[in-house]
């Protein structure tokens, strides 16, 4: 936190000694944790291991299928070259093709049942073992020092909980049982091979240990690579989320672009990584294919030798050179999948070093003293503070305070000074450089933490609701006490009492569904003030022994305070309670104040001893009483905020607080109806996004048809070696030559391919990576364009949304890339097989080919089983990264209320619902991928037994036999290879499909539209005009907000809005921002219809108090920071006190030189001193500017010019503070009431 003492003078914060940054590092520090690919089934039960390991055995018997059928190719090769060199056909020739046909049944029921049994186990334990790793990756988050969110920032960690754990599950899921086969058909091939014949394996084996090691360095360069693109990606998706999750300022500022560029940057070191890391994989797939024809080409050239000299058989060479070959797919495949595993490492590394972090303020450790009586004295001995994010700024030193047992102890002072710090070491949220902060004599270090934080409850001044009812939000300060099994009856009982205390059980019971009413994420649907008083309820329902209140009713009418005050004091004598304050009216009553100056107490005692001493506090309290004389203490009544009129709330400077209306799940979902896609029509999509690489796509297609056309090529040349090599062994020096030459046609094969599939790497690589790139840069541009409405839809949540950019996005690569390259490669195969197969033999061809649309087709079930199966866990996935981000972003809020236990058992429910529904889809999908994978070997069967019988009839002969069953069982082969992308197909057209939507989606109140004309011809006066304007929010239509609602505000004039909360004062705010159009009626600025200005012109115009720092009465405190202007205040300003956040606020608001000035809560958390030096620069200020200004001190009210008074969407009276005071009505009430109470 920065320190309001560098308003007067330079701050002495500087880190002291060794053990300040010991103490620093220690609630910053992550260990460094040793990660491998087994470290990711760290979290795995006896049950998943014996899952696993029956799943590895079953892929890899699965795996080790494929080599059976050259084996008895190989063998039958033999017979049939008997029979063309003169032996005669006999019926046993008829029996053998019979009996090996069957033995490719039954190879094909084999490899079916352990492709199911493999790929289905792999699904389950891998979503079982990262539901797991979630689990613990979120318990380690939420039992986390703070200082850690303050480093890291929410929306990181929200990334990592989301994208990173999605590469985790799927490298320990169906990646790795292809892969694990893979590995099984390389070990059969090597022991097969060696088994025909040692001598001709060991020349070939070269090519196994050369993959090895590409295979290790491209590992290491992998990880090194992905962990870069990762961090990237993290800090732009931070960036992100922090937009998202306060779009109002991003909206009303016109940060877009700004936001959008400052995303891009990092998505382009992210991109630059990623190139870089596929380019290598790609390298190295381009490789080992090479090698495996060049392996083909040494079992030809030193077969053929072999064979000459009776050193090995016929069969031996030929299953030999076919296993070679397969072997060659093989290695391939585990090279496609390499990337995956080596990006899942560097996805654990960081997710397993916040699991393994041990935080030196465990949240929810069991160590530590419980005392068995509370007396709740509290006492700071000589603290020294600094926050370990802001090593250079001391924000208390040598502080000593004491808080005795039953008593109220307020502290106050300038912004800044040190007081909410004090609250946060009370709550322990961080360790002090030096002191001790006792309770009952006892270091607080030396208590048990969650016990603690139970005796304690802590209500902010901008408290933190959550997404569910009033009754659970208050019935959250239950947990860890003994109410927490009370009965509901009793529950309902307490929950009211302190709803009472807190002044908000009358505004809860006049809500339609009283305390049932959903309050919004952040509790958006409230007030500020509702917020204040339910947070109020829910730290008293528990019956604390010490209470903070830390500005717990600035947002309180004098009227509301001055009860809720009275109820407090009536009930604070079994407690002890500490008070954080600007308005210094409610702490008058304390036993003691406390009053702070640049981290020290500079005085303390009672209101009538301090005045008498004349001293700060008297200071304090004589600039207050100055404005309050000036404003005659006018705040405005906060009463029932009717949530009916859905009336949006803008609070303190910023749009943070609108209330969200009630909008039906999914309406403005981004991935509503994309099933209405289809998988062509999202090809399309795709590459129409990697239109500007055209060029690239070209080439890469161009490649990508010659690695197609190698296989068909390859079946011929086999199939003339194969020829060479049958001649009778008379014929040595004939085989040996035309042997050699087909080696060496598949020596230049090889180096085409090598080629070829290194050039398709690269060009795939960078397509895919831009393609991602664009997408996400697009996506969030898109997003940043909505209107307002499309953000209160709980589907759009900025971790939903967030997630989308990072996961989502990220998954259109299945369409596009190295996998689109596959793709292309198999269709070129299946298509130059056939030709080839029919041009040698079209009766076998046909044949064989039959098989392939049943392939295809069990392919397109594929993924449809995968495209519904993502659908369904898209939805659980959304509502965990939703929830998961909720209780992330509350952090304090949730350890204060010790709700670790109770976040992480609702977190695991949502993640249950999603397993056990992905299973079934997972099952299905397993189901299709080993009928396509079996379906190769069935295919098999038939082309062997039918081109058999052709070749005994002398129909066909050996040549024509070898070429077309080689090129139609490799055709088949690869229309299987299709298929093993379907589960990456159906979440990329998942993800297209909601891309698209997006994309397709029109904002109605579009920020990037280049229409409309400039306010004021490019010159804005501020004239604004309301002409009978009616709104209703969309999904409240029965409920206006405002009626018939019509107002006039020359240029350069200053007008106030006030009356009760939900009076639609905010919702004026609201429609002038063009948040929303208004239903009926128009809304002038300098004569024009805001609807006909561009409408980024046009917020231009607008500004929340900001043009210069030093106009804020703030230069001075920025000044004299370490790092002055380019100080980094922390995610959403998390480093900066509220008067500071405020204070920055209005210095933003007056840096655009507005036409139109909007002060809406605009001093709320400022000092009074700081107030009256802010009212001097408004003034000033506001000379030449139009001014509105809600407000509850009535300093920025009562010198306004007009001063409208609203009621129920209605405008009741207007006119001069002075001329409504004489109507004696409406104004004249309000105003009377709160001097009453002042």
């Amino acid at each position: 936190m920065l320190t309001a003492s560098c308003l007067d003078e330079k701050s002495p914060g500087v880190v002291k000694g060794h053990e300040d940054a010991e103490i620093i590092q220690r609630q910053l520090h992550f260990p460094d944790v040793k990660v491998s690919f087994f470290t990711l089934f760290r979290f795995a039960t006896a049950n998943d291991l014996i899952i696993i390991a029956i799943s590895t055995f079953c892929a890899l018997i699965a795996g080790a299928t494929i080599p059976l059928p050259p084996i008895i190719l190989g063998q039958i090769s033999y017979i049939f070259a008997g029979i063309q060199n003169g032996d005669a056909v006999t019926s046993h020739s008829n029996h053998l093709i019979s009996v090996y046909s069957l033995y490719f049944v039954y190879i094909a029921i084999g490899a079916f049942v352990c492709w199911f049994v493999s790929t289905a186990g792999f699904a389950y334990t891998g979503s079982k073992i990262t539901r797991q790793i979630k689990l613990r990756y979120m318990e380690a988050v939420l039992r986390q020092n703070i200082a850690v969110f303050d480093d890291i920032g929410t929306g990181q960690l929200v990334a990592q909980l989301g994208a990173d754990l999605n590469i985790i599950q799927d490298a320990i899921s169906q990646k790795l049982s292809i892969t694990i086969s893979a590995l099984g058909t390389l070990l059969a091939t090597y022991i097969v091979s060696f088994a025909l014949s040692w001598k001709l394996t060991f020349i070939l084996i070269w090519s196994f240990f050369l993959s090895l090691l590409l295979l290790y360095l491209g590992n290491k360069i992998a990880v090194r690579y992905s962990g870069q693109s990762m961090e990237a990606q993290s800090t732009g998706s931070s960036i992100a989320e922090e937009a998202i999750g306060s779009i109002r300022s991003t909206t009303a500022l016109g940060l877009q672009k700004h936001i959008v560029d400052s995303y891009d940057k990092y998505l382009d070191v992210a991109e630059k990584a990623k190139i870089t890391l596929k380019t290598l994989m790609g390298t190295m797939v381009a490789i080992t294919v090479g090698t495996g024809y060049l392996n083909v080409a040494l079992a030809f050239w030193q077969g053929s030798r072999f064979l000459v000299e009776g050193e090995v058989t016929f069969r031996a060479v030929v299953a030999i050179t076919l296993i070679t070959k397969s072997a060659a797919f093989c290695v391939l495949g585990v090279g496609q999948n390499a990337e995956t595993f080596t990006t899942a490492i560097a996805a654990a590394k960081r997710v397993f070093q916040m699991i393994v972090r041990i935080p030196p303020i465990d949240s929810m450790s069991e160590h530590g003293i419980v005392l068995d009586n509370v007396q709740g004295n509290i006492e700071l001995r000589n603290i020294r503070h600094i926050y370990p994010s802001r090593p250079g700024v001391v924000v208390a030193d040598d502080l000593s305070i004491s808080f005795p047992r039953c008593k109220t102890t307020a502290v106050v002072g300038a912004s800044g000074s040190g007081k909410s710090s004090i609250t946060k070491l009370l709550m322990r949220f961080y360790e002090p450089m030096a002191g001790q902060i006792v309770l009952d004599e006892h270091n607080l270090q030396d208590l048990n933490l969650k016990w603690l934080r139970r005796q304690i409850r802590l209500v902010n001044q901008e408290p933190f609701l959550f997404d569910t009812t009033i009754f659970e939000n208050i019935a959250h300060g239950f947990v860890g006490t003994q109410f927490e099994t009370a009965s509901s009856e009793d529950k309902q009982r307490r929950i009211e009492e302190s709803a009472k205390i807190a002044n908000a059980h009358e505004f809860i019971e006049a809500l339609p569904q009283g305390y049932q009413t959903i309050t919004g994420t952040k509790g958006s649907k409230l007030s500020g003030g509702q917020k204040q008083r339910i947070a109020i309820a829910r730290a008293l329902v528990a019956e604390p022994k010490i209470l903070i209140l830390d500005e717990a009713t600035s947002a309180l009418d004098t009227k509301t305070e001055a009860s809720v005050q009275s109820a407090l004091n009536a009930s604070s004598t079994t407690r002890t309670t500490i008070i954080v304050a600007h308005r210094l009216s409610t702490v008058r009553e304390a036993d003691n104040i406390v009053v702070l100056k640049s981290g020290k107490v500079v005085e303390q005692g009672t209101h009538t001893e301090l005045m008498d001493c004349r001293g700060p506090y008297y200071d304090l309290v004589k600039a207050q009483r100055a404005i309050e004389e000036e404003e005659d203490i006018d705040h405005e009544e906060e009463n029932v905020k009717q949530i009916s009129t859905a009336e949006t709330d803008i609070e303190k400077g910023e749009f943070s607080d609108t209330e969200v209306t009630e909008i039906p799940p999914g309406e403005h979902s981004i991935q509503e109806q994309s099933s209405s896609y289809s998988l062509l029509s999202m090809v399309t999509f795709v590459l129409r996004l990697n239109a500007k690489e055209w060029h690239y796509i070209l080439l890469g297609l161009f490649c990508s048809v010659i690695a197609g056309v190698e296989e068909p090529a390859s079946a011929i040349f086999f199939g003339k070696g194969v020829i060479a090599i049958s001649k009778p062994l008379s014929l040595a020096n004939q085989i040996r030559s035309d042997a050699g030459f087909w080696a060496w046609m598949f020596f230049m094969l090889a180096l085409v391919m090598i080629l070829v599939f290194s050039v398709q790497g690269l060009v795939f690589a960078y397509c895919s990576e831009r393609l991602i790139h664009r997408a996400r840069q697009l996506a969030l541009k898109q997003m940043l364009r909505q209107e307002i409405a499309f953000f209160d839809d709980k589907t759009n949540s900025a971790g939903t949304l967030v997630s989308f950019l990072s996961t989502e996005a990220a998954d259109l690569a299945g369409i596009s890339g190295g996998t689109l390259g596959m793709i292309l490669i198999a269709v070129s195969t299946l298509v130059s097989a056939f030709v080839v197969g029919v041009v040698f033999g079209w009766k076998l061809a046909l044949v064989c080919s039959s098989v392939i649309p049943v392939l295809v087709a069990s392919g397109c079930i594929g993924v449809w089983a995968v495209g519904e199966f993502e659908k369904l866990n898209e939805i659980y996935t959304k509502a965990s990264a939703a929830y998961a981000g909720e209780a992330i972003a509350a952090i304090q809020t949730v350890a204060a209320l010790t709700r670790e236990n109770e976040v992480l058992k609702i977190y695991e429910n949502i993640l249950t619902a999603s397993s056990r529904e992905g299973l079934k889809s997972s099952l299905k999908a397993s189901l299709v991928l080993a009928l396509a994978r079996a379906g190769v070997t069935a295919c098999m069967a038939l082309g062997f037994w039918y081109g058999g019988t052709l070749f005994l009839e002398r129909q066909y002969s050996l040549l024509q036999f070898v070429v077309v069953y080689s090129s139609i069982i490799t055709s088949a082969y690869s229309a299987g290879l299709i298929f093993s992308f379907t589960p990456d197909i159906g979440k990329a057209k998942r993800s297209a499909s909601g891309l698209q939507k997006l994309l397709d989606r029109k904002s109605s109140i579009d920020p990037a539209s280049d229409e409309g004309g400039k306010p004021g011809n490019g010159k804005p006066q501020g004239f604004i005009e309301f002409r009978n304007v009616n709104f209703a929010y969309p999904t409240r239509l029965e409920h206006p907000a405002l009626k018939n609602v019509s107002l006039k505000v020359p240029a350069g004039s200053s007008i106030a809005l006030v009356g009760h909360t939900g009076c639609g004062k905010s919702t004026i705010v609201a429609l002038l921002e063009r948040f929303y159009d208004p239903k009926s009626g128009t809304i002038l600025v300098d004569g024009d219809s805001i609807t006909s200005l561009n409408l980024s012109e046009y917020r231009r115009c607008i500004g929340w108090l900001r043009r210069h720092a030093k106009q804020a009465n703030i230069y001075d405190f920025i000044s004299s920071l370490p790092e002055g202007f380019d100080t980094v205040v922390g995610n959403r300003g998390d480093q900066l006190s509220g008067g500071q956040k405020q204070r920055l606020a209005l210095a933003r608001a007056l840096v655009r030189d507005p036409a139109i000035l909007i002060l809406d809560e605009a001093t709320s958390a400022i000092d009074s001193q700081g107030e009256a030096l802010i009212q001097e620069a408004l003034e000033k200020a506001k000379k030449g500017r139009t001014m509105i200004t809600i407000a509850h001190r009535m300093s920025t009210v009562k010198n306004a010019d007009t001063i409208y008074v609203l009621d129920k969407g209605q405008i009741v009276e207007y006119g001069s503070h002075a001329e409504l005071m004489a109507k004696k009505a409406r104004y004249y009430e309000l105003f009377t009431t709160n001097i009453d109470q002042s």
